[in-house]
């Protein structure tokens, strides 16, 4: 089952062990916080105890697990970053994997075992692993499809009771992206302006803030506009951001890549969900990389990628100032499209 199904879902009885796996913190965190709030409604004083598996053995944590809570009837024991559950390499810590496994075959009664596991994959091959999908609940934490992202937003909408039509929906998509923890805190801004009134899109674009993934679209926008100033600005306040120079560059250089994709496959006959789907990623993302695309000849994007690889070189190696090797960059591809005019 995946995380949003688990948080809607109305059941309220208590699985004796969860596994919580996959790399969004978001939905991590939302079902941790549904399981511990279940047991808390009929056990205000519940026990809980927290152990990180990158420095505490399994068996130290299933010795407590399987102690009987002193101040209440019920306890939490949650094993945090278990990553014996991956094919990664292997912790400095003993595992004893062996009493894991019998525990979640014959789990207490008084306990409940929450296993987070914030991986992308886990490996399948091995036997704990077969014994918690074969006795445990298994929590899919895994990131949303970015083509479902407009259902995702919808529900985390509902929480709110915010009602939001389609153009404030594509807002958040453009300025916010896939981020669940950030498009939970621009809803909760949302709803404390709005109330129960409908969302008027006039009045939600300048309260919804705009993140370093979505801010390079409207940086290669200033570009296209020849407005180089206005792209040094954004940049700017992406720097006072913290942001990461290698990062922004890749961010930079995949929004580039995507207007090239869309450039080739709508040159094929591709339409626009088509192209989403053989791309597998949002719609709207789609949408405005074909109306960027008109402004860059297929000769102008290759290069501006080409340039990126050895800008993304002279980062990584120091020959030169990080944030200065972006300017230069984004000047450069504005020179390619200045002589495309």
């Amino acid at each position: 089952m995946h995380a949003q199904q688990f948080v809607e879902q109305k059941k309220t009885t208590v699985a004796p062990i969860y596994l919580l796996y996959g790399d969004e913190p978001f939905f991590i965190q939302q079902s941790t916080e549904k399981i511990i709030n279940q047991i808390r409604e009929k056990d205000p004083e519940v026990d809980q105890q927290n152990y990180d598996m990158e420095t505490v053995s399994v068996q130290e944590a299933i010795h407590d697990a399987e102690t009987f809570p002193f101040f209440s009837e019920h306890k939490i024991v949650s094993l945090n970053r278990a990553s014996f559950l991956t094919g990664q390499a292997k912790s400095e810590i003993e595992h004893d994997l062996d009493v894991l496994t019998e525990y979640v075959k014959q789990p207490t009664e008084f306990t409940t075992l929450i296993i987070i596991a914030p991986y992308e994959k886990l490996d399948q091959r091995r036997k704990i692993v077969k014994t918690l999908k074969e006795y445990g609940e298994l929590i899919d934490c895994s990131p949303p499809d970015l083509r479902q992202m407009n259902d995702v937003i919808k529900q985390m909408a509902d929480s709110f009771e915010l009602s939001l039509s389609e153009p404030v929906i594509d807002l958040l998509v453009e300025r916010v992206g896939d981020h669940l923890e950030a498009l939970q805190s621009e809803l909760h801004k949302l709803s404390l302006y709005f109330g129960t009134s409908d969302v008027n899109y006039n009045e939600a674009e300048p309260l919804v803030s705009t993140y370093a993934e979505t801010s390079t679209f409207a940086l290669i926008d200033a570009l296209v506009d020849n407005r180089l100033g206005e792209a040094l600005n954004i940049l700017k306040a992406l720097r006072k951001q913290n942001e990461e120079p290698i990062a922004l560059l890749a961010l930079i250089t995949s929004q580039i890549r995507l207007i090239l994709q869309c450039k080739l496959l709508k040159r094929r006959g591709y339409q626009q969900q088509q192209i989403a789907k053989q791309m597998r990623v949002h719609p709207y993302a789609v949408k405005m990389a074909l109306k960027r695309e008109r402004a860059f000849s297929e000769t102008t994007l290759k290069s501006a990628l080409s340039i990126g690889a050895e800008t993304d070189e002279k980062l990584k190696t120091g020959q030169m100032d990080k944030w200065l090797s972006i300017e230069m960059y984004l000047q450069s591809i504005m020179r390619h499209l200045s002589q495309t005019r």
